[in-house]
């Protein structure tokens, strides 16, 4: 049968999705005000008490959490964040105006860890009834040499340069409920029960979708035991005995008899591969950091900055009430 070339081109046709030009608007020209403003109050509910043991007065750390966000959010290099911090200043977010090598300092400050692991973790639970599914998965940045991660994951060499971010999002939103940074040449599996574990502790998990790097009977146990439904993309030629795990029993039999139903959930895990996009086109696929503990906290900040930023666009998109954020 000869197609005609209006069928040629129908068939060609790049799939596209609609837009709602006016909230995608209102989200892009309000984002940085209202990023500030949710950055703010989300560090001040953190509480960070000041300590000062004498001598000369060093910076208030939350302050510092907000500078060094700004820093990543606006994607520039220590000095030329001066100007975005003088507009942080005059708003009254920050007390005082640091130095570029204060901040330089800081972003390797162990200390910073836990405080940006407990503050992406409050910009998510807002949505804490809006999101029930997720995935789980892990990518790369670079640090010095600039490679991309897509090329480089598969060479043991190179990934030891860089490091690696793993999370659970919610197919939703896309928002970041848990998260790791470690070294480029660990292993994803070894993750999923401690990050599958902190976001149960503050949402209603009912699936978690993963790719099959993290396929293994402990995985299908630890989702069961917390009453979530794994689907967990299974390698061909995988046995389905259960050495004693019934949840991974389960999982075979559907991937095996029902696989259109299997392979609908599974696929749900290309939101997180959105995320990951999200982050690096946003706030850079590299950090600028030297050492590891600023390495991490870097990458730490652009998973804050990401959070904020989703928030902001559910304000417009689903009419989310903030409340104490905003």
């Amino acid at each position: 049968m000869v197609q005609t070339s209006l069928q040629i081109y129908q068939l060609k046709k790049k799939k596209t999705y609609s837009q709602n030009w006016p909230v995608y608007n209102k989200y892009q020209t309000e984002e940085k005000m209202m990023f500030l403003k949710i950055l703010n109050n989300a560090v001040d509910a953190l509480e960070i008490p000041y300590q000062y043991a004498g001598g000369r007065p060093h910076y208030d750390l939350s302050d510092l959490i907000k500078c060094l966000n700004i820093k990543v959010f606006n994607c520039f290099s220590s000095r030329r964040t001066n100007y975005e911090l003088q507009v942080a200043y005059g708003m009254e977010y920050i007390k005082c105006l640091p130095h570029f090598n204060t901040l330089i300092n800081h972003m390797g400050n162990p200390e910073m860890t836990q405080h940006l692991h407990r503050l992406y973790k409050i910009l998510a639970m807002p949505l804490v009834d809006i999101e029930n599914n997720f995935a789980i998965d892990a990518t790369g940045f670079s640090t010095f040499n600039k490679n991309r991660w897509i090329h480089a994951k598969l060479d043991w060499k190179q990934v030891k340069d860089f490091k690696k971010l793993h999370i659970i999002s919610g197919v939703r939103t896309n928002i970041i409920t848990a998260a790791r940074v470690t070294a480029g040449k660990k292993h994803d599996s070894v993750f999923f029960p401690d990050l599958v574990r902190q976001t149960s502790m503050n949402f209603k998990m009912k699936l978690i979708s993963a790719d099959a790097g993290y396929l293994s009977r402990q995985n299908c146990n630890v989702a069961d035991d917390l009453g979530i439904v794994p689907y967990i993309l299974p390698r061909e030629g995988v046995t389905t005995k259960g050495k004693g795990s019934l949840a991974w029993r389960k999982m075979l039999y559907l991937w095996e008899t029902y696989r259109p139903v299997f392979e609908k959930y599974y696929h749900m895990r290309s939101n997180v591969e959105s995320t990951f996009s999200m982050i690096k086109r946003k706030y850079l696929p590299y950090v600028r950091s030297k050492s590891d503990i600023a390495q991490f906290n870097e990458i730490l900040c652009k998973v804050v900055c990401h959070n904020a930023s989703v928030l902001v666009n559910c304000v417009f998109e689903l009419g989310i009430d903030l409340k104490n954020l905003l």
